[in-house]
């Protein structure tokens, strides 16, 4: 997984052999470099791009610029996707288990905790304009999420295979 920052010009990487990188693009410096030895199946900027959230074998981890590890998130079990939503300070993940979670990062508690009934998700994006997550599935549907509402605010057939992967514009 890659993640760019349009701002800073920063760079987090994460391999699905479990390294771990952080570097400058423009001036090619490096943030931090790290190897877990665990599978890393996502990787997420958070709000000030001095930490990053990283979606592991079993649980999320919270990691600051220098590499250290600062949280272990153990309600995110099996994490597969991450996302974060910097004006509601919420760290998304959807998981194997089919749960979508919002942690909020600035009390460090768990939000919501929502079962999509609908298995492991394949695909996960939120729209920026109004922070609804998008969650894309195998038997092709496309499910929106809010963490104040226990359904999905829209649920719909979009293809007859797998979503794997999914935008959103204005």
């Amino acid at each position: 997984a890659v993640v760019s920052t349009q701002s800073t010009g920063k760079l987090l990487i994460g391999g699905a052999k479990g390294h771990i990188g952080t570097f400058d693009w423009q001036t090619g410096a490096l943030g931090c470099e790290i190897h877990v030895r665990e599978t890393i199946r996502d990787v997420v900027w958070l709000h000030n791009k001095d930490f990053f959230a990283v979606a592991q074998k079993k649980y999320t981890y919270i990691y600051d610029g220098s590499g250290t590890e600062l949280h272990r998130l153990q309600n995110h079990i099996n994490p597969v996707f991450l996302d974060y939503l910097p004006y509601h300070w919420l760290l998304v993940s959807a998981g194997v288990t089919g749960y979508l979670k919002y942690h909020d990062t600035s009390v460090g508690k768990l939000v919501v905790e929502l079962k999509t009934r609908m298995g492991q998700p394949h695909s996960m994006a939120q729209n920026p304009w109004n922070a609804v997550m998008h969650l894309g599935h195998a038997n092709g549907t496309v499910s929106m999420w809010s963490p104040s509402m226990k359904e999905p605010l829209v649920k719909m057939l979009c293809h007859h295979g797998p979503v794997t992967a999914i935008a959103s514009d204005n």
